[in-house]
């Protein structure tokens, strides 16, 4: 679990956002270049306005003139991911809200990888104290994706944040789609876990127990995300099934390769005491 703490400190975040509220430059095929603030941005055009004397000027660009956009603050997506891999995702995410707020608009005229670094935002988001904003900030940002890999992170951040949220009706089908079309030995098992869970809530513990046990049977030395996850829900149907012994063994293999009982899932969290009164009692005998 990400630990959140403080952001940015105030001098310097009024840093970031002086250079990050500077004017963006519309480079044209003609040789031109235009300098102002993005008015509006539409499927076929960007309106800039440009400071004129006293008062400002609006250009309207078709996008087939525009050969490349300038946007200030390039250097700050490096430090969010400094931030990510040094332990200080709260400055991370901060620093992710003022890029997302300052470019959002222009996504969709930018290149791709421009939409695929902000998967990275809504990771971020799901491990903030408030995971809901992730729905709505992958809603506008996956039209704008176009790499199939940076499509899959997006697409499990979304079913993610579902599960985490409880809102089920929307996850099950993302998690059938995700079985249905993605192998077990991938390097995600987050739509078999998010199934199992399913199953294990309408006592089709059967089911629940076959599910989670697809990407444990073909996992490798390798990590996948949510396999600690699947270990819980195979325990958790196990234990259902009455097969303690066999939840017993898959705890053990669990706790074996360093995984940590998933905290935050309702579901999941009833049974983790039933199977430690288990190993006590076998323990005690």
């Amino acid at each position: 679990m990400v630990c959140f703490g403080r952001g940015i400190a105030p001098p310097e975040r009024d840093t970031i956002e002086q250079e990050l509220n500077s004017p963006i430059t519309c480079h044209l095929k003609n040789g031109q270049a235009i300098a102002g603030h993005p008015v509006t941005v539409t499927e076929e055009q960007i309106q800039i306005a440009a400071a004129e004397g006293a008062g400002e000027i609006i250009f309207t660009f078709n996008h087939d003139e525009v050969g490349r956009i300038e946007i200030p603050g390039e250097s700050y997506k490096s430090l969010a991911i400094e931030w990510m891999e040094s332990g200080k995702p709260e400055k991370a995410l901060e620093l992710m809200d003022l890029l997302y707020q300052q470019r959002k608009t222009l996504l969709h005229v930018m290149p791709t990888s421009e939409s695929n670094f902000f998967v990275l935002y809504i990771q971020l988001i799901l491990d903030s104290p408030d995971p809901a904003r992730a729905i709505g900030a992958s809603a506008r940002l996956r039209p704008q994706l176009k790499n199939p890999a940076a499509l899959r992170a997006l697409d499990n951040a979304i079913l993610e944040s579902y599960q985490k949220l409880e809102l089920y009706e929307e996850a099950i089908p993302l998690a059938e789609n995700f079985v249905h079309n993605r192998t077990p030995y991938g390097k995600s098992a987050l739509g078999h876990y998010v199934l199992g869970c399913q199953h294990l809530r309408h006592a089709e513990y059967e089911r629940a127990l076959e599910i989670a046990l697809q990407p444990i049977v073909f996992s490798s030395l390798l990590p996948k995300d949510k396999l600690a996850h699947c270990y819980a829900v195979a325990i958790c149907a196990a234990m259902e099934l009455r097969e303690r012994d066999y939840a017993a063994t898959l705890f053990a293999e669990m706790q074996g390769r360093g995984f940590l009982w998933p905290q935050g899932d309702s579901t999941l969290k009833p049974y983790l005491n039933k199977i430690e009164e288990h190993l006590a009692e076998n323990e005690a005998k």
